[in-house]
C-alpha cells in the first residue's frame, strides 16, 4: 500500500509536493481506512484543480518514477538520456536534479528467509544525464534502517542488505543513468529477496493516466477470458445502465509492414516481436424488438465505431478497477470523470471506500474536476488535495486539511465552487474578446 509519495522539480512542481495516504486521527468515514499495526491508510486520495493546475503533472511525477525503476537497467538504455522533464521556468533549476521519493508497506515481504510486513522508503534524484543520488530504507522493526544510499558513482550499504552489497561487489561501479535498485532486480531476480519484494510491490502500482485510451482495453479483455471475470464486467455495465447483453473479444494481427515508420522503429528499438502484435476486435451485443416491442432476437455492433465514447471509457475503466479490488493494487487515473455520468463516477469510486467491496486493501489515487464527488458523505477531508498554479508557472499541492477552520460537517463542494479552497480558474468575461468581432 502507498503510504506517501513527493516530488520536486519536475514539469510544473519547482518546490516540493507530498501526497500522504496516511489518514488523520478523526472518526469520520471509517469505511476508508485500512488498519495495518499501527498504521492508519486511506483507500483513496482525488486530486482537483483547474485546467493545466498541475494535477496531470503529479500523476505523471508517480508514472515516471515507476517506469524509470523498471527501465533503467535495460542493455538498451546504455548511452540514452533519462527522460526526466524537471521544471523550466525557472533558471535556479536549469542544473537541479528532480526529486522523487516514495513510501509504501509490503505485506509479506521476504526478509532473511522469512516473510514479514516492512515500511520501505525509496527514492532518487535525477536529471537528464545521471542519476545524482538514491536511497532505501527499511522499517524491520520500529527503527528505521538505511539498506543502501548512494551519492553519484559512491555507495554505502547497510549490514542488513546483503544482496546490494554481492551485486556492488561484482559490479564494481555503477552505470550513471541507471538505479542501484533495478541493476539489483536484473541481475539477481528472485535471488535477491529484499529487491524483489520492492519490484513486486511497484508491479502493483497500476498507472492508467490515459485511462479510455485502447491501451487499456487489453486490461478489460484480459479478464473477459474468464467466465466469472467476464459475467461481473457484463454486470457491471448493467448496473450502469449501459444496455449491453454481451461483449466478445476477438485478437486480429497487426501488419507491422503497414504501421507507421516512426512507430515501427519505436517497437524495434523496445525489442517488441512484431508476431507478438495484435488488435482486439470487440463486439457488443444488444437485444433487438419489432414494433409490437418483442424480443425477436440478438444484434450484433462493432464496439469501437458504434458505441459511445462513455461505453468505451467504461470498458477501459472496468476492468482496471476490478483487477485492482481482486489482486489489492494501487491505481492511478488521471480525469477519472471524464466521459462517464457523476452517478457512475462516484459508484467507482465508492468501491474502494467499502470494506464490503475493498476486502484486499486496494487504492485509488484520481485527478477530477467534479465537485459533487467532494462531499462529507462520500471523501474523508484528509482524502482531498487540490493544485493550483501561480503566475510564475509553479504548481502547489495541498490537502484539504491545510484549511484548519474547515468542519467536518462543511459543504465542501459548494465552498470549493465559492473559491474558498482556491484551486479553480478565475475566468474572465468571455464575451469581451469577441466585441470587435470577427
Amino acid at each position: 500500500m502507498l503510504l506517501e509519495f513527493q516530488v520536486e522539480n519536475y514539469l510544473s512542481f519547482k518546490e516540493n509536493a507530498t501526497l500522504s495516504m496516511l489518514a488523520g486521527s478523526f472518526g469520520e468515514l471509517s469505511d476508508s481506512i485500512i488498519i495495518k499495526g499501527k498504521n492508519r491508510i486511506l483507500s483513496s486520495a482525488a486530486i482537483y484543480g483547474a485546467n493545466a493546475s498541475g494535477k496531470s503533472n503529479f500523476l505523471n511525477a508517480i508514472g515516471f518514477m515507476k517506469h524509470f525503476v523498471f527501465d533503467s537497467a535495460r542493455e538498451s538504455r546504455i548511452g540514452d538520456e533519462i527522460d526526466v522533464r524537471s521544471f523550466r521556468l525557472s533558471s535556479e533549476c536549469d542544473d537541479k536534479p528532480s526529486l522523487f521519493e516514495i513510501t509504501f508497506f509490503v505485506e509479506d515481504a521476504n526478509y532473511n528467509d522469512k516473510q514479514k510486513d516492512i515500511i520501505f522508503r525509496y527514492g532518487f534524484e535525477v536529471t537528464r544525464t545521471r542519476v545524482h543520488s538514491e536511497w532505501l530504507f527499511g522499517r524491520f522493526t520500529a527503527q528505521e534502517s538505511r539498506l543502501f544510499v548512494r551519492h553519484k558513482d559512491d555507495i554505502k550499504i547497510g549490514e542488513k542488505f546483503k544482496e546490494g552489497k554481492q551485486v556492488y561487489k561484482v559490479l564494481g561501479k555503477i552505470r550513471e543513468t541507471s538505479l542501484f535498485l533495478s541493476l539489483i532486480a536484473s541481475i539477481k531476480g528472485e535471488n535477491a529477496p529484499v529487491t524483489d519484494s520492492i519490484m513486486h510491490w511497484f508491479k502493483k502500482l497500476q498507472d492508467l493516466s490515459k485511462v479510455g485510451d485502447h491501451n487499456f482495453y487489453a486490461i478489460t479483455a484480459g479478464l473477459m477470458s474468464n467466465e466469472v471475470m467476464k459475467n461481473k464486467i457484463i454486470k457491471a455495465f448493467c448496473m450502469a445502465d449501459i444496455c449491453i447483453e454481451d461483449l466478445t473479444i476477438e485478437e486480429k494481427n497487426v501488419d507491422f509492414d503497414k504501421m507507421p515508420l516512426i512507430v515501427r522503429k519505436d517497437l524495434e528499438e523496445k525489442g517488441v516481436d512484431p508476431k507478438n502484435l495484435y488488435k482486439l476486435a470487440i463486439k457488443s451485443v444488444h437485444k433487438k424488438y419489432n414494433e409490437e416491442k418483442t424480443d425477436i432476437g440478438l444484434e450484433i455492433f462493432d464496439f469501437d465505431k458504434e458505441e459511445s465514447d462513455g461505453s468505451k471509457k467504461f470498458f477501459a475503466l472496468i476492468g482496471p478497477v476490478l483487477d485492482a479490488l481482486q489482486h489489492g493494487l494501487v491505481l492511478i487515473i488521471d480525469e477519472i470523470d471524464a466521459r462517464l455520468h457523476p452517478l457512475i463516477c462516484d459508484e467507482l469510486i465508492s468501491l474502494f471506500n467499502s470494506k464490503k467491496s475493498n476486502q484486499n486493501n486496494a487504492q485509488l489515487i484520481f485527478a477530477i474536476h467534479n465537485p459533487l464527488i467532494m462531499n462529507r458523505k462520500r471523501l474523508r477531508r484528509d482524502q482531498i488535495y487540490f493544485t493550483e498554479k501561480d503566475k510564475y508557472g509553479e504548481s502547489e499541492l495541498y490537502s484539504l486539511l491545510d484549511y484548519k477552520k474547515v468542519r467536518n460537517d462543511a459543504s465542501y463542494d459548494k465552498d470549493y465552487l465559492l473559491g474558498k479552497y482556491g484551486a479553480i480558474p478565475y475566468i474572465g468575461d468571455f464575451e469581451t474578446f469577441l466585441s470587435g468581432g470577427f
